[in-house]
């Protein structure tokens, strides 16, 4: 009964036979499908992959002024920020146990440079997704940084800097980080300055920089 409804047999026959290949096509598109969906899911469920900040950069302002160069400020004052905020990204990058706690940051007193390096470091430290604490916080990592300058030649009084103006002075800056009762970081660096630029760095009659003349006093003799 249904032959006589086949009106064109041959056209039929024909789509039969090309069913395997019609087939075989959706099979191979259908696969290709399910390998591109795991990554364009990753990606929009997770977002786009953040690019880690970088970690070999060299302490290049560091290098430059051992060798005797004057600082050009900010500038420099910026690039040592940015050389310090690298060593705590590698140490903290190493201690599971310290990468996400906050960072309190100490200035050992208010000269221009403390708080002026004070600023740029955490800057440099938030920008590169590290947390710096505003106010004191019982689990904050601890990260001061002390100043003490030292005459190239003759010993003196830093008090008496601004007397000589062309004399040269190296700064040394010490830069510790610490948990607990255990350094994290603890590093020492040095660059030269003029003595009319001396009081950027350190204070006059802060105890330490300030050079007391010896007082004789007399000692009685005993004679046995």
């Amino acid at each position: 009964m249904l032959r006589r409804f086949r009106a064109f047999p041959a056209v039929d026959h024909a789509a039969r036979g090309c069913a395997p290949l019609w087939r075989g096509l959706f099979r191979v598109l259908l696969l290709a499908a399910l390998l591109a969906l795991p990554a364009f899911a990753a990606e929009g469920l997770c977002g786009p992959t953040a690019t880690p900040p970088p970690r070999n950069v060299p302490d290049e302002p560091f290098a430059e002024t051992r060798a005797g160069r004057t600082l050009d400020e900010p500038d420099d004052w910026s690039r040592m920020a940015t050389a310090t905020a690298l060593r705590v990204y590698k140490a903290l990058d190493d201690r599971a146990d310290l990468v996400a706690l906050p960072i309190r940051i100490t200035p050992p007193n208010a000269r221009p440079f403390a708080l002026a390096y004070q600023n740029l470091l955490a800057t440099e430290l938030v920008s590169r997704g590290m947390q710096v604490s505003l106010a004191p916080e019982a689990d904050a990592v601890e990260l001061d940084f002390a100043v003490h300058a030292v005459p190239v030649g003759p010993q003196q009084p830093v008090s008496a800097a601004h007397t000589r103006p062309d004399d040269k002075w190296e700064v040394v800056l010490t830069t510790t980080m610490w948990r607990g009762n255990r350094y994290v970081i603890h590093t020492a660096d040095g660059f030269l300055v003029r003595g009319n630029e001396l009081g950027k760095y350190v204070d006059p009659d802060a105890p330490g920089h300030t050079v007391r003349p010896f007082r004789s006093r007399s000692v009685p003799m005993v004679n046995r």
